[in-house]
């Protein structure tokens, strides 16, 4: 079966090539070589006892796996175990803690959110944030195709596009062509990440894992009300694509730069003090928008620029 998905999957990435530019983030052939790895990947025998935390989902259980609904056995309660599923009953007649035990069940699809505002057009080494954010997408997308789960997403550029859950490779490949589409030269969208996230949680299917896809600039502990509501039905993995200059400055001179709103500024990267405070900004904001996650129980995962973008997905195993 896995072998029929794969021709098939190739003559679709294929025939993508007449509707997409050569300026698209993402060109045919690399579309082309992320499937035949995930395709590849999920042919591989599992271990025993090997359990996977990566958010690739294929024959391994992944981070889009969670505790299912359906009771299948109990059994004594084990160190570590949740005592919200504690079987209090059962324990009452025993004395003894007894365990409730849930048939792990699949989460139902997938939903991408993919951000391509300002923020994400910038890029110093590797490529474009925007870029890798599409290469992430599609991982993820194939990965689903490849367990049969559909796929769903939003691409948040000049207004945000809609794409309705599909099993169906020609109709997921829309929403990758979208989020790998060309970057326009001027950009006047001003929705803010609470908008998003509304949009988000109003679109995306009940159960389905969804998969936020941003630089996160402007998430604020104000938008922590809209993440609870989120994960309060789904299961929820972030991606924070980062450029390798947003953490250090390199020593490069003095730089002409420009904002996305526009305004150009010189700054001096030779200032050795300013490379210092830079570092230490931007380690204090990587902080506490890790905390911010933490606080409504969203997994968050680095996504480097100059990284290859599969090995960072599969980095877990």
């Amino acid at each position: 079966m896995i072998r029929t998905l794969k021709n098939n999957a190739t003559r679709s990435v294929r025939h993508a090539h007449e509707t997409t530019t050569e300026h698209a983030l993402l060109n045919t052939a690399e579309l082309e070589q992320l499937q035949f790895k995930i395709l590849e990947r999920a042919m591989r025998p599992i271990r025993p006892g090997h359990r996977v935390t990566s958010p690739i989902i294929g024959q391994h259980p992944s981070i889009f796996r969670g505790h299912g609904m359906e009771l299948e056995d109990m059994r004594a309660y084990q160190p570590g175990d949740d005592v919200r599923y504690m079987d209090w009953r059962a324990t009452a007649r025993s004395g003894k803690p007894i365990m409730k035990v849930f048939r792990e069940e699949r989460s139902q699809g997938l939903f991408l959110m993919i951000d391509r505002r300002p923020s994400m057009h910038f890029g110093t080494r590797g490529e474009l944030k925007a870029a890798t954010a599409a290469r992430s997408a599609a991982i993820l997308a194939f990965s689903a195709l490849a367990a049969r789960d559909p796929v769903a997403g939003m691409v948040v550029e000049s207004d945000e596009q809609f794409f309705p859950g599909a099993r169906d490779i020609n109709n997921v490949l829309q929403l990758l062509r979208a989020a790998s589409a060309p970057l326009p030269m001027a950009n006047t969208h001003t929705a803010t990440m609470g908008t998003l996230l509304a949009h988000t949680i109003a679109t995306a299917g009940r159960g389905a894992a969804v998969c936020l896809i941003s630089d996160f600039k402007d998430l604020r502990t104000e938008h922590i009300p809209a993440l609870l509501q989120l994960t309060a039905s789904h299961e929820v993995l972030a991606l924070q694509i980062i450029d390798p200059a947003e953490e250090t400055l390199p020593d490069a001179g003095k730089l002409r730069m420009t904002s996305p709103d526009g305004e150009t500024f010189v700054v001096d990267t030779a200032d050795a003090e300013l490379r210092t405070r830079y570092a230490q900004a931007m380690a204090t904001q990587h902080a506490d928008l890790a905390q911010l996650f933490s606080r409504t129980g969203i997994s968050l995962q680095r996504i480097y620029t100059h990284k290859d973008t599969f090995e960072q997905l599969t980095s877990h195993e």
